[in-house]
């Protein structure tokens, strides 16, 4: 017995050591590295010049060549991309600033198409409706900041859309679907009513002409819509809002072929409204049907 409790004293002893060290090392150690999410120094974000912002946002008579960004521009983008690659600092500093969330909060998460939303309907925007999208991103990327910029902020509601940008890379969509799902995952486990939008369709990429995107688009809409009726989410299909027929984006709703303009926009905000007023409207049928038990 004598053995054991000198064992087991030497044994809480090393630990209680150990965990002193611990805690020496970190707070000696030069901070080289940040620890947390608030210690990350953010670099100032790109601006996307008014020449790009209007060709995604202004309607124009035809599909137009895409601005190229000034050397400047690439350079700053470069930087970010490399201290922030999963864009976490994106909206940082607006988040901090929010009051305290509404019962009624939505939170859009997305990438450059849900990004330039609000700059086209900017009145979609209004009420403690959060524009929370990133350019060029990944799901991958949209995962790694969800739960600073959706689970954080205490949404009612989130609306997903992305995917566009796994399709255009070379790895695809291998993580499309796993990504899509944790992050639905994420949302439910907090209480978070989602809806999943559909990618918007595309015939082309500017920057990549030799590929054909829109079987592509077709196939992860599909899996949208059935994981979506399979679990009990909201999908929305801007697809077929905006598709010419050909797995395009009509003529008109888009300056690039592959961001809705203005009046892209304009056809899918409805639909983006009345999911939102379903997602609410099943939050109070929920919470009356609790309270009746």
């Amino acid at each position: 017995m004598i053995e054991i409790a000198i064992a087991t004293f030497v044994s809480v002893a090393l630990l209680a050591t150990m965990a002193a060290s611990t805690v020496d090392a970190r707070d000696n150690a030069p901070k080289t590295q940040p620890w947390t999410l608030e210690d990350m120094p953010c670099p100032p974000m790109p601006v996307v010049s008014p020449a790009r912002m209007a060709l995604i946002v202004e309607p124009k008579p035809h599909i137009a060549e895409t601005p190229p960004a000034s050397e400047s521009d690439r350079a700053s983008y470069m930087h970010w991309s490399k201290v922030d690659p999963e864009g976490v600092c994106r909206y940082r500093g607006e988040n901090r600033l929010l009051a305290a969330a509404t019962d009624h909060r939505v939170i859009f998460i997305g990438d450059s198409i849900t990004e330039s939303w609000q700059p086209s309907i900017p009145s979609l925007f209004t009420g403690d409706v959060l524009d929370r999208g990133v350019s060029g991103q990944t799901t991958t990327q949209m995962l790694a900041r969800f739960r600073a910029d959706v689970i954080d902020l205490d949404p009612a509601v989130v609306h997903i859309m992305g995917g566009i940008n796994d399709i255009a890379r070379s790895t695809g969509t291998t993580l499309t679907r796993s990504n899509i799902e944790s992050m639905v995952e994420l949302a439910r486990a907090r209480g978070i009513t989602v809806i999943l939008g559909s990618v918007t369709p595309s015939s082309f990429f500017q920057g990549a002409p030799d590929m054909a995107p829109g079987p592509h688009i077709v196939w992860l809409n599909r899996w949208l819509r059935d994981y979506a009726e399979n679990n009990d989410l909201i999908f929305v299909d801007y697809h077929h809002a905006l598709e010419d027929g050909q797995l395009g984006i009509k003529d008109g709703l888009s300056n690039d072929g592959l961001h809705p303009n203005r009046s892209g926009f304009e056809i899918m905000t409805p639909l983006a409204r009345a999911a939102i007023d379903r997602a609410l409207k099943s939050r109070t049928v929920r919470s009356s049907v609790s309270v009746g038990r």
